[in-house]
């Protein structure tokens, strides 16, 4: 790890990040299977047959696949339930024949089961975030999420309750109602705009054959928005999350550190981009985003 500097801003991912996004994700996937297999009208588990056999297809393949949005891959496929979904749906609508209008699939795929199946996932914190996030009361932290904010506020309301003393529950200087109104959901980190020129159009990983588009002009607006508004530079900003790609690889653009959550889905040219940079950590446990 990275020595410790000083810190102007730090933001922080939800899922997957202070959360395990593997337990918390089961239903999400059971639920976007049956939405699945009822638009294909066939049986529950006929499709989840076929999802078993094109998830060993990704995992076996991690460069070949990835999120598709608009027609371009804006994050990998392997990292948590929730992306390897995109791909494997896909493959299973290919192989049925059904819904083959690239727009059309999109929005049923991404704006209509992704948000509906999002709200069966199940609160599986990492062990000791709940700590690791009052610990951070007096810092100026933030998060920034894909997810709806609602959803994000009530699973952070419900680790303060966890881990308050049983005496103190109810109470808001010991909970994290501190933090509920810092996080900053539907970041859209995922959305390229080409027009947006802050940062160079991509960024090339060894062992990565695709480039990884650096253009999330919105993620840019909500990370340049807080950052402004502490008063940091660049370099004073710390971005922690899960996937390279679609939380650290903008920010690490513009100059910030990065700190990079890995687990058991991290694709290899990930780490090997970030190990040893001098502006970038490799974490396994949450308790080690507070020495960043």
């Amino acid at each position: 790890m990275s020595t410790p500097h000083r810190t102007g801003l730090l933001i922080l991912d939800f899922d997957g990040t202070m959360t395990d996004a593997e337990r918390e994700g089961a239903p999400f996937r059971h639920g976007y299977l049956e939405d699945v297999a009822n638009l294909v009208d066939r049986p529950f588990e006929e499709v989840e047959a076929l999802a078993i056999t094109f998830e060993a297809e990704v995992a076996a393949h991690p460069g070949a696949y990835g999120w598709l949005f608009l027609d371009r891959i804006v994050a990998p496929a392997t990292v948590d339930p929730y992306l390897r979904m995109m791909p494997v749906a896909r493959r299973i609508l290919d192989h049925y024949g059904c819904l083959m209008a690239p727009l059309d699939r999109s929005r049923v795929l991404d704006a209509v089961l992704y948000k509906y199946n999002y709200q069966k996932t199940l609160d599986a914190p990492r062990p000791g975030a709940g700590d690791l996030l009052r610990s951070l009361r007096d810092t100026p932290v933030y998060i920034v999420t894909n997810s709806h904010t609602d959803a994000v506020q009530r699973k952070v309301r419900a680790m303060g309750a966890e881990v308050a003393p049983a005496a103190e529950k109810g109470s808001e200087s010991d909970g994290l109602e501190w933090l509920v109104n810092r996080v900053h959901g539907r970041a859209k980190k995922y959305f390229i705009d080409d027009t947006f020129d802050a940062v160079p159009a991509e960024l090339h990983l060894p062992g990565l054959e695709r480039p990884v588009l650096l253009r999330r002009r919105h993620y840019f607006e909500v990370l340049d928005s807080l950052r402004r508004r502490e008063g940091a530079t660049w370099e004073q900003v710390v971005v922690v999350g899960d996937i390279f790609e679609l939380d650290l690889a903008l920010p690490f653009a513009l100059g910030a550190r990065v700190a990079l959550m890995v687990n058991a889905f991290t694709p290899q040219w990930e780490i090997d981009f970030l190990t040893g940079h001098p502006r970038a950590s490799l974490l396994t446990r949450v308790e080690q985003v507070g020495a960043v």
